[in-house]
């Protein structure tokens, strides 16, 4: 059998490490978001995704300190008062007006960069679809190729799943569904992670253990093997091709 042709894996890029060491509660959150991860939230209007963004960067609990820049572009961010600590931050760059051209030159940079000295960056697309209506636009190419370019966190936030381009969806690692009020969509996301879930029916039933209390949230980690649901980051309710874990008990 010393013939026979073998198959080795392909080494991906060393990930760089974080500047500073993750605290012990940092350490949980990077067990269901080790990176580099693309994280896509669903959400409707006021259900609580820009502060949910917000703590993601600036929680000490989740991101604060790991990073040494992030990149939010939303168009609303400067009449949205849940974004005034972004604004606020030296270590966040907010663009309420995006451009192929800026994103571009902040890939090129990273490239131009010795790999040992390119920062690690977040970049967030927060209400910003209208950004990414063409196929070519360089917000979706990033979706394949974040992390060459040293992105540890890749997030798109939306209110309509089917927005997303499907490379988006596709690539996505882990996904946030906050309240959804538009049950059309809320189908569309049951009918495409209700796998994930033990079918659509129990998709359902975990959603709505999840948004019992305001603006709480369900993550499916797709990453994890087998899948695994939670409510919001803290509890395990469901693990692929098993049973509901606790939904009795609240």
């Amino acid at each position: 059998m010393n013939n026979v042709p073998i198959v080795y894996p392909i080494r991906e890029d060393d990930v760089e490490p974080f500047r500073e060491n993750p605290t012990p509660q940092q350490e949980q959150f990077l067990k269901l978001f080790p990176p580099p991860s693309l994280i896509t939230i669903y959400a409707s209007f006021r259900s609580g995704k820009s502060v949910l963004c917000n703590n993601i960067i600036l929680n000490p609990t989740m991101l604060r300190g790991l990073l040494d820049k992030w990149v939010v572009f939303s168009p609303t961010a400067l009449n949205d008062a849940s974004c005034k600590f972004l604004l606020d931050d030296d270590g966040v760059d907010v663009i309420t007006d995006y451009t192929d051209d800026y994103l571009q030159a902040l890939l090129d940079y990273q490239m131009e960069t010795p790999k040992s000295e390119r920062d690690n960056i977040g970049v967030i697309f927060d209400d910003a679809i209208q950004y990414l209506q063409k196929r070519s636009s360089v917000g979706n190419f990033l979706a394949t190729r974040f992390r060459h370019y040293n992105i540890k966190y890749l997030i798109y936030v939306s209110q309509s799943f089917r927005a997303l381009d499907t490379k988006i969806r596709a690539n996505s690692k882990q996904v946030i569904i906050m309240k959804i009020s538009n049950e059309k969509e809320l189908k569309k996301l049951a009918e495409e992670l209700g796998g994930y879930c033990g079918g659509e029916k129990n998709f359902y039933k975990l959603y709505n253990f999840c948004l019992k209390d305001p603006f709480s949230f369900m993550t499916i980690n797709i990453d994890s093997n087998p899948v695994k649901t939670y409510l919001r980051f803290e509890k395990l309710i469901y693990t692929q091709g098993g049973e509901n874990i606790g939904l009795e008990e609240e």
